[in-house]
């Protein structure tokens, strides 16, 4: 009966807090979106340094947050709902905030750069999750190849 009963504990302890990933995430993008701002004032090496450290915290966000998904829609889960929705959220931040420094790196004039992070974006944000941001990043790839 002891075991039953700490074994239900552990996984209510296991379970995430959807919708406090999905604040978090809007949290991270929008202290990313400060950062891309800062970078874009002055592209400074310790800017730029902070604006990459938010993109690394959102990445690895999205990939947390995308396990969730996965593990509650494999499990039938009532939460897939705020899973899906904390997922969302997080790619969506991640990609506002790489356009934003992406479009700050083309205007230095680090193309290469640009573009190799423009590729990484898609190849990270399929799914039917993210038609509107995938649309966003292959038109400034498109722009960035002219």
């Amino acid at each position: 009966m002891l075991a039953v009963v700490l074994t239900a504990c552990a996984s209510i302890l296991s379970v995430p807090n959807y919708r406090a990933l999905t604040k978090q995430s809007v949290a991270r993008g929008t202290a990313c979106n400060q950062a891309a701002a800062r970078f874009a004032a002055a592209p400074s090496g310790e800017a730029r340094r902070d604006v990459l450290e938010r993109l690394k915290e959102l990445n690895s966000a999205l990939i947390e947050t995308a396990g969730y998904a996965q593990e509650t829609r494999r499990e039938n889960s009532v939460d897939l709902i705020d899973a899906n929705r904390a997922f969302l959220e997080t790619g969506r931040a991640w990609a506002g905030c790489s356009l934003k420094y992406n479009t700050v790196l083309v205007a230095i004039g680090e193309r290469d750069a640009a573009r190799h992070n423009y590729t990484g974006l898609l190849a990270r944000l399929e799914g039917p999750h993210f038609v509107a941001e995938r649309r966003r990043i292959q038109a400034a790839l498109d722009e960035l190849g002219r």
